[in-house]
């Protein structure tokens, strides 16, 4: 009887061993799962940020084609027939039509000087050979000559910019973010702050328009000009930070390290 009981125990024993083992495999293969589970997600998850990063970053190079397209022809024919009619212009003599004839000779200077800094402000290769810091300087003295916007710009002390590559893709989310400013913002002031060094720099536009309400743009998400300013940050892994309040204006913060 005591060699049953003791029988018993031991495949009680056994069993109970079994069982333990049985579920710390189960446990074993479960946690393996969720290891390669988790290890796919985050292989896919990179897939599919290179896929974004190769199709932002072939979307930009096409933009500054594009760009340095249209400022080649601005300068190379619409800005020479201009000055040819301007120089045409200056053989008329007729006395009393000279009013006239000065005024429109102003007025295509203008437009001619307009178009040049307008081909200048897109050609890509310009950019990255005067830096960020001056084709900023340049950007606002435009925008204070048109007589519409007073401007004001801050540098920090020897900041000339990272590298081409960020400078000129920085260069183009402050020049969005000025072009948003003039659409809509309905604002005369416009200033830019740049602080930072060889390793990074921070980027403040700031105007005085008529600002919105922070809450509603989280819920509405930004349009088209944002949404290209967020596009461009991800090439360069820059941040964006957006300040505002109705009535009170707006503040764009932009944030990049070098790579």
């Amino acid at each position: 009887m005591q060699k049953q009981q003791e029988d018993i125990l031991i495949t009680i024993v056994i069993a109970s061993i079994f069982l333990v083992l049985i579920g710390f495999f189960l446990l074993m293969i479960v946690f393996l799962f969720l290891r390669r589970q988790r290890k796919f997600q985050q292989e896919r998850d990179e897939m599919k940020n290179r896929f974004e990063q190769t199709i932002l970053k072939s979307q930009l190079e096409i933009q500054e084609q594009t760009f340095s397209h249209i400022s080649r022809e601005i300068h190379d024919n619409i800005g020479q027939v201009l000055s040819l009619v301007r120089l045409n212009m200056s053989t008329f003599t007729d006395i009393t039509e000279h009013e006239k004839l000065e005024h429109t000779d102003e007025l295509l200077g203008k437009a001619i000087k307009d178009l040049r800094d307008l081909s200048h402000s897109l050609q890509t290769n310009r950019i990255q050979d005067i830096g960020i810091v001056e084709s900023i300087r340049q950007l606002l003295n435009n925008l204070q000559k048109s007589g519409r916007y007073k401007t004001d710009l801050k540098i920090v002390e020897n900041f000339t910019g990272i590298d081409k590559n960020t400078d000129l893709i920085m260069f183009r989310m402050v020049q969005e973010i000025i072009n948003n400013i003039m659409k809509h913002a309905k604002a005369d002031h416009i200033s830019v702050d740049i602080d930072g060094n060889e390793n990074e720099v921070k980027l403040t536009i700031a105007d005085n328009g008529v600002g919105f309400d922070m809450e509603k743009f989280k819920t509405a998400g930004p349009g088209i000009g944002l949404q290209n300013i967020f596009n461009r940050a991800k090439m360069i892994n820059a941040t964006v930070d957006i300040k505002s309040e109705p009535g009170n204006g707006t503040a764009i913060i932009l944030q990049a390290k070098s790579k």
